[in-house]
């Protein structure tokens, strides 16, 4: 998962076990930072998964020493030089960890070295977050003096919790994998060399599980984040999920494997 490759690319897309899906960030050189183009490559791979019911879940994760040092900031500027108010590159962040949010597949971050700027919410966007102890949060926006578009602040406090969310957005401070822990961004930390091995081996579990009540568990859980689980959309989510004859079967050959009778 860290072992730097010579060529980059934009973000590479694989399918390394049954109903798992893996998107690798390819910029190791420049510390994974995001492209316009990556941005669009990353829509265009979650469009290509989404519509295939065999997939279930996705890895997220880069090649190289670093996870993803947010979007190119050169990008960033051409965008507010060109007289916009929020720069494109901005937009685009928003809109992809929106999608990544949204997405029925669960989705596994596996995070190693720099996590920076927009990739924090990236990762936030995540339904798990892995990661080293080599691992090193910042969210910089503040210092350049840049408000962080609001999906991402809203995202911040639903995982983290409001004081934590300002902490981490007004201070701009640098976070080891300790505190990561402690607050509850990453949920599990796992030696490198293992990292990519426990990312799949979660994703292939969910993968093996009934996918339609995941998914609507999934929407349940983010609208609960917002103090909108019970609405009634969400009931009829998860009614819509629910089917009486395929759960009397699963117990069955469940109890069948445990030697229950």
């Amino acid at each position: 998962m860290t072992e730097t490759r010579v060529t980059e690319s934009r973000p590479v897309l694989s399918r390394p076990a049954e109903g798992v899906a893996v998107i690798e960030l390819n910029r190791p050189a420049a510390a994974n930072r995001l492209q316009p183009e990556d941005l669009a490559t990353l829509v265009e791979h979650l469009d290509v998964l989404e519509r295939d019911p065999d997939v279930r879940a996705l890895v997220l994760t880069a090649n190289g020493p670093n996870f993803c040092a947010g979007f190119d900031l050169r990008a960033l500027l051409a965008g507010l030089k060109s007289g916009e108010r929020v720069g494109q590159g901005d937009t685009a962040f928003e809109a992809l960890a929106d999608r990544l949010e949204a997405t029925r597949l669960i989705t596994i971050v596996a995070i190693h070295g720099a996590v920076v700027g927009g990739a924090t919410d990236l990762a936030l966007a995540c339904d798990l977050r892995l990661g080293t102890s080599a691992v090193r949060f910042q969210m910089p926006a503040a210092s350049f003096g840049l408000p962080l578009y609001a999906g991402a602040l809203q995202r911040y406090v639903s995982r983290l919790g409001i004081d934590h969310a300002k902490r981490l957005v007004f201070l701009a401070e640098k976070i080891d994998s300790d505190e990561l822990l402690r607050i509850g961004f990453l949920h599990e930390r796992v030696d490198e060399s293992a990292l990519r091995a426990r990312a799949l081996a979660l994703a292939s579990t969910v993968a093996a599980l009934p996918a339609k009540p995941l998914a609507a568990m999934k929407q349940v859980l983010n609208a609960a984040a917002l103090g909108q689980g019970t609405a009634a959309a969400q009931r009829d989510a998860l009614a819509a999920a629910f089917d009486a004859d395929a759960i009397v079967e699963r117990i069955a050959a469940l109890r069948q494997r445990g030697g229950e009778a």
